[in-house]
């Protein structure tokens, strides 16, 4: 079962014009834009300045903005931040007089129970806590709980269409536990046409594979690590400290 602690809060994100900025990693930062005004219209021209990007990249990516994470001073920093740009660069502020739109959001600490048992018709195995799994969930719920819930093995929970795989093909997952590997079939193939070879597509991230799982209607999906296809995050250990 997994325990939460919900923090509300309101958090300050930035908006221009013709624009709602629901992230920090913001690009237009490196947009700079001019108007020139004839008889008929206005015509926007715009220029990427090379060494404006590299400079905000580096700003926002230093340490002094702690990864830019919401809830954190550095949040705070990544705002100031942006909204001093935009004041710079002449856009106008997109929210009346204000370049900032409060938006309220929940921070949510999961609270895994230190054992999971698992069932199969030979044997029963339990996992620890950290040591053989990790758990989160990010459901707006006090509680979250698997009981006598059937393991479904559904290879990578990739449905990809433009490759022909689709894993959720022929099984059942609805209201069931989803056991699936990391990373996505390309790594290892040999083919870098396929799942773009050894580079990850979006197919083998966390998210996606939660997002899948969801909308084939599991009720949790676990995810095999392996240390080389998981080639964000490596060893396990470095995943101990993320969940």
């Amino acid at each position: 079962m997994l325990k939460k602690e919900i923090i509300f809060c309101y958090n300050s994100y930035i908006r221009i014009r013709f624009t709602y900025m629901k992230q920090l990693s913001i690009l237009c930062l490196i947009i700079m834009v001019s108007c020139q005004t004839n008889q008929d219209h206005k015509q926007a021209k715009i220029q990427i300045d090379t060494l404006a990007l590299a400079r905000h990249m580096e700003a926002l990516a230093s340490d002094d903005f702690q990864g830019r994470k919401p809830f954190t001073v550095g949040e705070v920093k990544t705002v100031d931040y942006l909204e001093t740009q935009f004041k710079l660069l002449g856009l106008s502020p997109g929210n009346g007089k204000s370049y900032r739109q409060e938006v309220s959001m929940i921070e949510i600490t999961s609270r895994a129970e230190s054992q999971m048992k698992v069932i199969s018709k030979n044997e029963t195995i339990f996992l620890d806590l950290s040591t053989d799994f990790v758990a989160k969930t990010e459901q707006d719920l006090v509680d979250v709980a698997l009981k006598n819930s059937e393991v479904v093995f559904a290879g990578f929970g990739i449905v990809a269409p433009e490759y022909g795989w689709d894993d959720y093909r022929d099984i059942d997952v609805a209201g069931k536990t989803v056991l699936v590997l990391v990373n996505d079939p390309g790594f290892n193939s040999g083919d870098p046409s396929f799942f773009k070879g050894q580079e990850m597509t979006y197919y083998g991230r966390w998210t996606y594979k939660y997002e899948e799982a969801a909308r084939q209607g599991a009720a949790a999906v676990f995810i095999v690590h392996e240390t080389m296809p998981q080639v964000i995050l490596g060893p396990f250990f470095s995943i101990q400290g993320q969940i």
